[in-house]
């Protein structure tokens, strides 16, 4: 059974720098996923799903450095259960497995934007939490029409 821990956040830059942290342990574990030995296929998709993971983990990183005040002092009375720790990919890594594991990791991400989107205390944060969620959602198709391409060949 997985520990979590409950984390409660009070403003959207704090939920915004989780994204950033969350976004950056998948990272690590897609990388050291790649220290294994694993079929041609798999490696070729895992290389390419790790250069989508960071273009995304760059997105929210920059759109942080960038936003304005107003939405990162947002209100944002926001609680969630998070796993203590973050497995990797299942083993034997397969490109199904490496793909349904990745899109996991980021509905994470899609619902904590979803309803942050819902639910915060002005316009502006409302507006910056559905576009981070629509751009999570477009990062996710890539990745599955990728996936798609791959098992193509």
């Amino acid at each position: 059974m997985t520990q979590h821990h409950r984390t409660s956040f009070t403003r959207a830059g704090g939920v915004l720098e989780h994204g950033i942290e969350y976004l950056t342990r998948i990272r690590d574990l897609l990388h050291d996923a790649r220290e294994r030995e694993h079929p041609e296929r798999v490696r070729m998709l895992l290389d390419s799903f790790e250069a989508e993971q960071r273009n995304l983990l760059g997105a929210l990183e920059r759109y942080f450095d960038d936003a304005p005040d107003k939405v990162l002092d947002t209100f944002a009375n926001y609680s969630v259960e998070l796993p203590e720790v973050l497995d990797g990919p299942p083993e034997p890594l397969t490109t199904l497995g490496l793909t349904q594991w990745l899109l996991g990791r980021n509905l994470h991400l899609v619902g904590m934007f979803g309803e942050l989107a819902d639910t915060a205390a002005s316009t502006e944060g409302r507006e910056a939490f559905a576009a981070l969620s629509s751009q999570v959602q477009a990062h996710d198709r890539r990745l599955s029409k990728e996936y798609q391409r791959f098992e193509d060949l």
